[in-house]
């Protein structure tokens, strides 16, 4: 069945149902016990009846029941939409703060913290929070009911946890931590919200996850929840679908390739997450093993504008599952190599920057032999650290903390990626190292 094509972005969020009431009595809320059903059956019952449209043949389906993804069980020819949910469906920042008015007080506190872009994070929170608080009441209710009961992102993690992870994806998980901390802290400045809900850290934690893994950050730092839309997942080595707003601001998703019938639908979460699984791993808590590359890893580097014009950022200085490396990473050692000629530095910097590819590369064929030993050191050194977390994960109980074997799997990926390095740049340090 076909409906409404893709069309532009709104340029603000939608209106939303509001619900009819921000406390409530007592009333049946959604089961968070780690085995409970996620209810997708009543889900597309729920979606259906408020004007949600699926293509024929699409459909939510589970492997092992914790994990629910699309597919299509027809042919899905490249163009087609294959889902429409209507924008009144939408749960987000902006309107939130409509509904709830703006929380002076805990904006404030926010702010001292972590600054105004953490808001419509809060209010976004604010909102699932209340609908989860109206239990049956609420409008989202078989929504809610559908989502996943456990988490394994950063927020989710032990301080033993980010202990076993190397330096990078340590420091992405704690902000997730941070992040979760602040809107719980926040929390004691809103009135209608009860104290016996702000001191169930577990629902709190829930809410904060939920907000987090399944909400799109719209231009302008507004967050948006669509809920159907949530459940597709990502993949690195290529997506499926993409979502478009229609003139009224609803959402549809289409297929930019042919998919065959039998198939997931994917969506990207960004590009930000196509280059880097550790990213990826401590937001939403999983391992993207369709993802070819990762960050180099090199944390030591003191950034200057100089280093970010030439390449230095986590999604261009990449090492790739085949071996390669690329030209960025090579780039900012040449760069810190010549920094004991300025001349020379400023020289490589401009033909960097300038495209001149002559005067570049003649740079690195001079010095190609410094770059390389310097390179094959951080790999070997990271290699060696990496094998020491795995030693210490080892040690751990994982009844107590139950996300390492992912962390051990987020950590293997990364050593496999730079073995392949190793193989490569090993025979070059090798030849130059005979001169």
């Amino acid at each position: 069945s076909a409906f409404s094509p893709p069309a532009r972005l709104p340029s603000e969020p939608p209106t939303q149902i509001i619900s009819r009431s921000r406390t409530a009595s007592f009333q049946t809320k959604v089961d968070l016990s780690e085995f409970a059903v996620r209810d997708v059956s009543a889900l597309q019952d729920w979606a259906y009846n408020y004007g949600v449209q699926q293509m024929d043949g699409f459909e939510l389906t589970s492997d092992d029941g914790l994990d629910v993804y699309p597919r299509t069980n027809v042919d899905a020819p490249a163009g087609s939409s294959v889902l429409y949910v209507p924008a009144n469906l939408f749960l987000t920042s902006y309107s939130a703060r409509e509904e709830f008015g703006v929380q002076q007080e805990a904006e404030k506190l926010i702010g001292a913290l972590a600054g105004s872009d953490q808001f419509p994070l809060f209010y976004l929170f604010l909102k699932v929070l209340n609908e989860y608080n109206l239990g049956e009441e609420s409008p989202w209710y078989p929504w809610l009911s559908s989502l996943p009961r456990v988490f394994n992102n950063g927020a989710s993690m032990t301080p033993t946890c980010y202990d076993c992870l190397p330096p990078l994806a340590a420091k992405f998980s704690m902000q997730e931590r941070v992040r979760c901390i602040n809107c719980r802290q926040a929390l004691k400045d809103v009135d209608f919200i009860d104290d016996s809900t702000k001191k169930n850290e577990d629902l709190l934690k829930w809410v904060y996850n939920v907000v987090e893994t399944r909400s799109i950050e719209m231009d302008g730092g507004e967050r948006v929840i669509i809920p159907m839309f949530d459940m597709f997942n990502h993949c690195s080595a290529g997506h499926e679908i993409e979502m478009s707003f229609d003139e009224s601001g609803s959402a549809v998703a289409y297929t930019t390739v042919d998919v065959p019938a039998g198939s997931p639908l994917h969506v990207s979460y960004g590009n930000y997450y196509l280059t880097n699984p550790s990213a990826t791993f401590a937001k939403y808590g999983f391992i993207d093993e369709s993802c070819p590359s990762t960050f180099c890893k090199m944390m030591d580097i003191i950034p200057s504008t100089e280093l970010r014009d030439i390449g230095l950022s986590f999604s261009r200085m990449l090492f790739y599952n085949t071996g390669e490396v690329s030209e960025e990473v090579y780039d900012v050692l040449l760069y810190q190599i010549l920094s004991e000629s300025k001349q020379a530095q400023k020289e490589f910097y401009n033909a960097c920057v300038n495209g001149d590819y002559e005067t570049k590369q003649a740079y690195h064929n001079e010095y190609m032999g410094k770059t390389i030993a310097k390179l094959k050191d951080h790999v070997d050194k990271f290699l060696k650290d990496l094998q020491s977390l795995s030693d210490k994960t080892m040690t751990k109980d994982v009844n107590e903390h139950p996300r390492l074997p992912l962390i051990m799997a987020h950590n293997e990926l990364c050593y496999n990626i730079f073995m392949s390095v190793k193989s490569n740049i090993d025979p070059i340090a090798q030849q130059y190292s005979q001169y």
